[in-house]
């Protein structure tokens, strides 16, 4: 067996697609059809079937794929630990991130580690949370980072550090001349601009909410986070907003972040997240003790009222 005849055999298995295996591996049809033609005549046995558009393993496909994700594993993790040790700390990184972290916490790790390891080869990958934790036990990505992990068989966590969640608003809004932390009696009746349905951050804000007790009435509904400050900017209502996301427009006195003072929950903690099998190169060692450095040593995260 080859190792690309595996490589080719675990991607159709995974994409369920003959066609897109091809694509995705910069092959042609014919050529993945040959790949896996030959890894059949020499196994004596078929591995896939092809059921109309769909393609699904046999039983003996079946048995072939974790001994072949596993082969493929450990064949990149012997490339990386001789290239390596010929060339230092070199290679590729695969990165994911939830989507907060990657716009208001990884551009300036990134910055960091591309200054102090040139040579390394970086790839990002943004989405939810979730998403982002199956790429992680998929091994499609090296490490992960994440708001709120829950424990997963088969993969290892290392906290980082805890971001709050607090009211944003515009500076000549009432509550924020009371320069006070927002309890929840206060955001009755407030016009909320909160994320759409279906994002994680508007799953947490109303598991905040409704902790609070307060009756939820989105007065806008939007689809990033940007946007939403931008709202608040004009005046249309308030939101909950992590701080670490308004940070900037804080610091320029264009919007107000203010805690919350009697609502559970407002902590979300930021992990890094990787498989407990993952070979540590020397790279990914180097990125989780930056991470440590620079996110887990700032344990403060809810700013003072301003």
């Amino acid at each position: 067996m080859e190792i690309r005849q595996l490589e080719t055999f675990v991607t159709i298995a995974r994409l369920q697609s003959f066609t897109k295996a091809a694509d995705e591996l910069h092959l042609t049809q014919p050529a993945v059809t040959r790949q896996i033609a030959g890894l059949e005549a020499e196994l004596h046995t078929r591995l896939l079937e092809r059921l109309g558009r769909k393609v699904e393993l046999t039983q003996a496909g079946e048995a072939l794929l974790g001994y072949a994700s596993e082969i493929l594993r450990l064949t990149d993790e012997a490339v990386r630990s001789v290239s390596e040790r010929t060339l230092g700390t070199a290679g590729r990184l695969a990165v994911g991130a939830n989507n907060t972290t990657a716009t208001y916490i990884l551009p300036a790790i990134l910055q960091r580690f591309r200054m102090r390891y040139p040579g390394v080869e970086l790839s990002v990958h943004t989405g939810v949370s979730s998403h982002i934790v199956d790429m992680v036990a998929a091994n499609t990505v090296d490490l992960g980072i994440v708001a709120y992990f829950a424990p997963r068989q088969g993969i290892t966590e290392m906290s980082l550090a805890d971001y709050a969640t607090g009211v944003v608003v515009p500076p000549d809004h009432p509550l924020a001349g009371a320069q006070c932390p927002v309890t929840a009696e206060q955001l009755h009746g407030q016009s909320l601009i909160l994320m759409e349905q279906g994002t994680n951050l508007r799953s947490y804000v109303d598991s905040l909410l409704s902790a609070a007790g307060v009756a939820e009435q989105a007065a806008l509904e939007l689809d990033n986070v940007e946007a939403i400050k931008k709202m608040i900017e004009a005046g249309l209502g308030i939101s909950l907003l992590p701080f670490i996301s308004v940070e900037a427009e804080v610091t320029a006195g264009i919007l107000c972040a203010l805690p919350l003072a009697n609502i559970p929950g407002a902590q979300r903690r930021l992990s890094a997240i990787y498989r407990r099998d993952k070979y540590l190169s020397a790279a990914l060692k180097a990125f989780l003790q930056l991470l440590q450095e620079e996110v887990g040593s700032d344990k403060s995260k809810t700013p003072a009222p301003r």
